[in-house]
């Protein structure tokens, strides 16, 4: 099972419950996000579906550049570093660059 399905079984599995990310972004920094995977608020944008399996589109629940306020923001599954749910707790370790 590759690293892109571990993460949406696990997310949805959390069915409503609150689910924290910790990943690295583009330029290697880390960055954390809690978010609710029911979440399904309207999504403003170019309104293009993303066909990469392994971007997750979701809507933190408190972001701190945006005075607390739910935003939408994406993540890599390949650079994921730890997920954890309610149920459960993965790390996984960064393997590309």
């Amino acid at each position: 099972m590759e690293r892109h399905e571990i993460i949406r079984e696990a997310i949805e599995q959390a069915g409503s419950t609150f689910v924290s990310v910790d990943f690295l972004k583009k330029d290697g920094t880390p960055r954390s996000m809690v978010f609710n995977p029911r979440d399904i608020n309207e999504i403003k944008g170019t309104g293009n579906a993303c066909s990469d399996v392994n971007i997750f589109r979701v809507r933190e629940t408190q972001n701190k550049q945006n005075h607390r306020k739910p935003a939408w923001r994406s993540f890599d599954a390949r650079r994921v570093t730890r997920l954890k749910t309610q149920h459960q707790e993965l790390k996984f370790t960064n393997d590309i660059a």
